[in-house]
């Protein structure tokens, strides 16, 4: 499985540094997210503790689905639900744990690349919980079973768990089938399709739980939601909806606690996050950026190094209670300068602006002072540096925008307040 050696172009990387990007910068992550996986599957594939004509059966697939259609193969083999199998699978071996149904996952992964590259396949794959999952299309649900023989015949997808054969396409809303569904808005170029994943057996490794299936009614209120949170992003920030739009391509929606929304990034994954239903349009909106923020600038590091991994210095920032290493200041960073050019724009929307003024000015502080911080450090490296100084540029022109008064000095209150807590809680 060849791959190809990645270098981001230094255009990109001071597009990026300046908080956004563009779509040319989400393609060249999802592009090197790619070869990353590609390499990690190569990588399982070579130390594989099964037969070997079982390695070679899936090899066989996955090269003959990417020289068929390589676009639609690289669809499925660089999504967010076969890198998050990709990481748990190489955990699992490294500490001598792997479980034969997460090795086996890689027949489903190999007839969703065939299925979407329309090569005819038949693969083994596992049955969890009495389920069959295919990343990217379902989950069906099978009965007892250890495995299941999957088959991609013209298109068609067809799964037998020992108690006959099931086709995919022709069981219409038969409730042993839970497809992944979509989250669609906008038109004309603008537009936004992300799938909410609430079936993957892969998608946990938040900070919550995630959620299990959703019921139609609980679906449709995050369709209706989304649909308002872009119409919100393509009017009022639109460069941002079209880097996230190119981008991001799943949510996992996450268990609430009862007390207050929740999102957030898993480092190694590229294109999906997870989060709890926000309260309002404006927070789903600013929530999309913030976490596609933490995800490029994730992306970003698997490409270039930025600060001195050796250093053990913890810092104040003013989004978290607990001292934060070097780098996660800067994710803070980057990710909170998103937020703040976001809620500058929707100062503009109807019904958010006096809200959004508030978030501006609180955003963009916090922004600035931790910016100052990693400024002065001496832990980035020159590469570090660079992006440092194009991410003050751009907070520059956060803070010369005006803002009223009372909202900034409510502003360097809460921060000044939020500072003091945290010496109390971490200074001896």
């Amino acid at each position: 499985m060849m791959t190809t050696f990645h270098r981001l172009p230094a255009d990109l990387l001071g597009g990026l540094a300046a908080s956004s990007g563009g779509v040319a910068s989400s393609e060249a992550l999802a592009d090197a997210q790619l070869s990353k996986q590609l390499l990690l599957i190569a990588d399982l594939l070579r130390r594989w503790p099964g037969p070997a004509a079982e390695r070679d059966h899936v090899v066989a697939l996955l090269e003959a689905a990417r020289r068929a259609a390589p676009a639609a193969a690289a669809r499925v083999l660089g999504s967010p639900e076969v890198g998050a199998w990709i990481a748990i699978v190489s955990r699992a071996l490294e500490q001598g744990r792997a479980e034969r149904a997460d090795l086996l996952h890689i027949g489903a992964v190999a007839a969703a690349a065939c299925a979407a590259a329309g090569v005819d396949a038949e693969t083994e794959a596992p049955v969890r919980d009495g389920a069959v999952a295919l990343p990217g299309i379902g989950r069906l649900t099978v009965g007892e079973a250890s495995s299941a023989r999957v088959t991609v015949a013209a298109g068609n997808l067809i799964v037998d768990a020992g108690h006959g054969p099931i086709a995919i396409g022709e069981l219409g809303n038969d409730e042993r089938w839970q497809p992944l569904r979509l989250l669609r808005a906008g038109d004309g170029g603008l537009r936004a399709v992300l799938a909410l994943d609430d079936v993957d057996p892969y998608r946990h490794g938040y900070h919550a739980p995630p959620a299990p299936r959703l019921s139609p009614a609980e679906f449709l209120r995050w369709q209706d939601l989304f649909t308002e949170a872009w119409q919100l992003l393509a009017e009022h920030v639109p460069d941002r909806a079209a880097e996230v739009a190119a981008g991001l391509r799943a949510l996992v929606p996450l268990q609430p606690d009862g007390h207050s929304s929740r999102s957030a990034t898993i480092r190694h994954l590229y294109g999906v996050f997870g989060l709890t239903l926000p309260p309002t349009a404006a927070d789903f909106a600013v929530t999309l950026v913030h976490e596609y923020q933490h995800a490029k600038l994730s992306a970003v590091l698997n490409l270039v190094q930025l600060s001195d991994p050796a250093d053990e210095r913890r810092y104040f920032a003013p989004w978290r209670t607990d001292p934060r290493p070097l780098a996660g200041l800067l994710q803070g960073v980057y990710a909170f300068a998103g937020v703040a050019d976001t809620w500058r724009a929707l100062r503009g929307a109807d019904g958010v602006a006096d809200a959004a003024e508030q978030e501006f000015a609180d955003a963009r502080l916090h922004v600035d002072r931790s910016l100052a911080t990693l400024e002065s450090s001496d832990a980035l490296t020159p590469t570090g540096r660079q992006f440092a100084t194009r991410l003050r540029q751009f907070t520059d022109g956060l803070l010369a925008e005006p803002v009223s008064d009372a909202a900034a000095r409510r502003a360097q209150r809460h921060h000044d307040d939020i500072h003091q807590r945290w010496l109390a809680a971490n200074t001896a």
